[in-house]
């Protein structure tokens, strides 16, 4: 079975509420402005070092896990080994027990590295995965040491591909010729090689009667040699398993790297990091830098499937699964609003294009889950997981609107649009013609995978968002008829979720409906699909932001999916009563936009710390609703999480939109009390190459706005929400520096 997955729709759409006031502890504190941060970020933990995720990634290798459980080691779709730990030994063999665990680990982009320090000894690890290269590569250099020391690095070999395909008959060999540990299968095409020029004494096959079995824990001993004023010792994890593939060759490649990021990788985190937002808060900075890091660390490419944006990444449970190391539509999708909000959009362009890529070609249904071994199965014919969620579709046009506007790349439109209108009719076919509201079909699901219900509120808004997206990418294609028809289907479905799913007796959202007919679980996030669908009354959602501040649903770290006064909550619950990254920040986006600036500005504060929690820099998928601490099943890199903290920091904390096709950029921000400044950095207006710098700040009664463009003109459109007496500020800005102040009222 798939691991529950919760829709993007549905928990973008959980609960909000107001935080009580004071912001974070970083506001509290003002913070001064910080300095400007290196160009590659890095970020170091200390004890305990081994109850931190920490990972080292790459688009085709991949290292990480717990340092108590060991690190798992992939070259997609191949899991290499899996219990990865060192132990250092005296010339007598004698362990030194002292630096079994390391005293710190710094994480940065291009991978990690772990000290380890105990009387007499100090060591550095570093773990890199480099480009596209299909293995890890370890480098350790020792500065202080007996003069005997080994380094024995102790591990579990698997050579099998990721849940749900496998490989059998699996062996393991010495290859003398580089003196490693060679894990093969006999028909030859899959192997994987664990070998180092330093590599010394070391597990040999055992074909003894008893203890003989694949999987059992090997060795291999290092002994480091002179490397300048230190010893040093390299290792190398390499696999294989398409035509032209050799590990011997990726080995070689591996350990012959120069020092450093791989040229290729350097560019990869330039493009991603290009947009930069500085405010008064330096714990705010650092975890949306490290949003960008995520984001970009997501993207994966598997030889036989193409590259996308895989869902996070966490230990494997049990069955070769690093949680979530493959590719899901919808966290797609949730990492694709992210792309076009950061400016992003050649690889938003690539991201739609794969998920395109795997459309069902006879129904235009979208896709669900796609394993990193699905390219050596009959995926689509014996598993049920790759069509499953008819929400994808709709959710898809949305997104693919969103791209189109902000990029004015009309010609993505054109190249796929006989597939959008295939996703259009898709969607139209779960129309119901009495209401002209979308049906789950049996067998499938939308974004509630814990009941079955035959309609939901959110699909229903979704659908509204697809057809509003529907008509404006008709109107690109100068088809007038079907821009009018996805006009009039949201202004149906609009007035019809209102007679379908408003209950006037309870005041209250329905969310949705059983196949038996009964009303399913009123929850927040159908109350938040009604208002962003435009169902509701602007008193029934200041109704709604009221109800929700209450403790019942906020906590100091986010917003509770079920209310803790529900008969039926559980703050260790999956999805009935935990706090999701996803859903609170998400939340926080539509407060912004709603003018509720102190409200949204305080909840987005209460994720900032989840980024030093316990992955560095990453975000978890859900903590516990009672306290602080990762709820059991969450996984610690969950690429939606950092994704809406970002997408929400863009869209509302400073109000950026884009329309790349006319020129034009909103600017609305809305800071936290006490943010006196703000800046934003490399903001793209369509897909030119020039970008824009924007400084703004508040002195006495007035606002002042630096912008340095560093492109063709654009038109600005500055508002100040909140603000008294402040009328939008539209203005045409050239090339170069421009100065523009607006007078402040009261709030």
């Amino acid at each position: 079975m798939p691991l529950r997955r919760v829709s993007a729709l549905v928990w973008s759409m959980a609960a909000l509420a107001c935080v009580p006031a004071g912001g974070s502890e970083a506001t509290r504190a003002g913070v001064a402005e910080p300095s400007e941060e290196a160009e590659v970020p890095s970020w170091t933990v200390a004890a305990p070092v081994q109850e931190r995720y920490l990972a080292a990634h790459g688009l085709r290798g991949f290292a990480g896990g717990y340092g108590s459980d060991g690190l798992e080691l992939w070259s997609f779709p191949v899991q290499i080994a899996s219990g990865y730990r060192l132990e250092f030994l005296r010339g007598d063999g004698t362990p030194l027990a002292a630096a079994e665990a390391p005293a710190t680990a710094t994480v940065d982009p291009f991978g990690l590295t772990r000290s380890y320090v105990a009387p007499g000894l100090r060591v550095s690890e570093r773990i890199e995965a480099r480009d596209t290269l299909p293995g890890v590569r370890v480098r350790l250099r020792v500065e202080r040491a007996p003069p005997e020391l080994r380094i024995r690095v102790h591990l579990v070999p698997s050579l099998n591909l990721m849940w749900p395909s496998g490989i059998g008959g699996q062996e393991f060999a010495w290859d003398a010729a580089t003196r490693g540990l060679l894990l093969q299968e006999p028909s030859g095409r899959f192997r994987a090689l664990i070998a180092s020029p330093q590599a010394g004494a070391h597990s040999v096959p055992n074909n003894d009667r008893r203890g003989s079995t694949f999987g059992q824990p090997l060795f291999l001993d290092l002994v480091p040699t002179v490397c300048g004023g230190a010893r040093c010792a390299e290792l190398a994890f390499a696999s294989q398993s398409e035509p032209g593939e050799d590990v011997h060759d990726t080995v070689t490649a591996l350990l012959q790297a120069p020092e450093g990021p791989a040229p290729a990788d350097a560019v990869r985190l330039a493009r991603a990091t290009r947009l930069r937002i500085v405010t008064p808060d330096a714990q705010a900075n650092r975890a949306l830098r490290w949003a960008q890091v995520a984001l970009e660390q997501a993207w994966s490419c598997n030889a036989r499937l193409g590259c996308g944006m895989v869902a996070g990444y966490g230990p494997s449970h049990g069955a070769r699964r690093p949680q979530y190391a493959w590719y899901f539509g919808g966290d797609g999708l949730v990492s694709t609003r992210a792309l076009v909000a950061s400016g992003q959009y050649e690889r938003a362009a690539a991201q739609l294009a794969f998920e395109l890529r795997y459309q069902d070609p006879d129904t235009g249904m979208l896709w669900h889950e796609l394993s990193q071994s699905a390219g050596f199965l009959e995926w689509v014919r014996d598993y049920p997981h790759m069509y499953a969620h008819v929400d994808i579709a709709f959710d898809f046009l949305a997104v693919t609107a969103e791209y189109a506007r902000a990029s004015g790349d009309v010609g993505f439109l054109r190249a796929h649009w006989p597939q959008l209108l295939a996703a259009w009719r898709y969607c139209r076919s779960l129309i119901d013609a009495g209401d002209g509201l979308p049906r789950v079909p049996a067998g499938k699901m939308s974004g509630n995978e814990q009941d079955a219900l035959t309609d939901e509120l959110t699909l229903s808004a979704a659908w509204v968002d697809a057809a509003q997206a529907m008509a404006a990418m008709a109107d690109t294609q100068g088809d007038a008829a079907l821009a009018t028809q996805a006009r009039a289907d949201a202004e149906r479905a609009r007035l019809a979720i209102r007679a379908r799913y408003r209950d006037p007796a309870a005041t209250s959202w329905i969310s949705g409906f059983h196949r038996d007919g009964r009303r399913g679980e009123s929850f927040s996030g159908a109350d938040l699909a009604a208002i962003g669908s435009g169902a509701a009354t602007p008193q029934e959602a200041a109704d709604l932001f009221a109800r929700l501040a209450s403790p019942d649903v906020l906590t100091d770290w986010g917003l509770r999916s079920k209310p803790a006064s529900a008969p039926d909550y559980d703050p260790q619950s999956y999805a009935g009563g935990s706090v999701w990254g996803l859903g609170s920040a998400a939340a926080a986006e539509p407060l912004w936009r709603a003018g509720r600036g102190a409200q949204a500005a305080d909840l987005w504060l209460r994720l900032v710390p989840w980024a030093a929690q316990d992955a560095p820099g990453h975000m978890h998928e859900v903590q516990s609703g009672a306290a602080f601490v990762p709820q059991r099943e969450s996984v610690p890199e969950q690429t939606w999480s950092s994704a809406t903290f970002l997408s929400a920091a863009l869209g509302g904390l400073l109000g950026l939109e884009a329309d790349g096709a006319h020129r034009r950029l909103a600017f609305a921000p809305q800071p936290p009390a006490g943010w006196d400044w703000l800046r934003v950095e490399g903001v793209r207006v369509g897909a030119s190459s020039g970008t824009i710098d924007l400084a703004w700040r508040r002195e006495a009664q007035r606002a002042v706005l630096d912008l340095d463009n560093h492109g063709e003109p654009f038109v600005l459109t500055w508002r100040q929400v909140g603000q008294r007496a402040t009328a939008p500020l539209a203005r045409r800005i050239g090339p170069g520096r421009t100065r523009l102040v607006v007078p402040l009222g009261e709030e």
